[in-house]
């Protein structure tokens, strides 16, 4: 008798641990897609980004609703280190915006939820103004002083 409650023991430690590894690759795998679909928030409506990231979450076995992913976009000052070096030099403003992506699911080992986050983050550049040219870049590149893509009418 004692020796068969140490083997359902074990065995349900083993399942549980076979469970968790599962679990484990499993929400890798869709942290990634995750991450994937941040490229595709901006030009795709947002119910779009969800209804693929319902069905990546459905590949990989993970019970997923919409109401259970939040898709924000939000203005930030922050700036990548090659555009503080653009703008100190030509004085350019950036426009960058906040994407983040939150994944929330319930995940189940031997029949006990665990809770499960997912939150992948991205800045994204929307704008990036551009100086009007000096009279002498204008000349740099139109050496012969006439005005580039103007029609005189001749």
């Amino acid at each position: 008798m004692k020796g068969a409650i140490i083997l359902i023991v074990v065995l349900a430690i083993g399942f549980g641990l076979v469970q968790s590894i599962k679990l484990y690759k499993a929400k890798s795998d869709f942290t990634e897609r995750v991450d994937h679909e941040l490229d595709f928030v901006d030009s795709s409506p947002v119910a779009t980004v969800k209804h693929d990231l319902v069905q990546d979450a459905q590949n990989f076995g993970i019970h997923l609703v919409p109401q259970d992913i939040r898709v924000s976009m939000e203005d930030t000052e922050q700036r990548t280190v090659a555009q503080r070096l653009v703008a100190n030099k030509l004085g350019t403003q950036f426009t960058n915006k906040r994407i983040t992506i939150r994944v929330h699911y319930t995940a189940r080992i031997l029949g006990i939820p665990f809770g499960e986050d997912i939150l992948s983050s991205e800045i994204k550049q929307v704008e990036a103004p551009r100086m009007p040219m000096s009279p002498e870049e204008r000349k740099l590149l139109d050496p012969t002083g006439t005005s580039a893509g103007v029609d005189t009418g001749q």
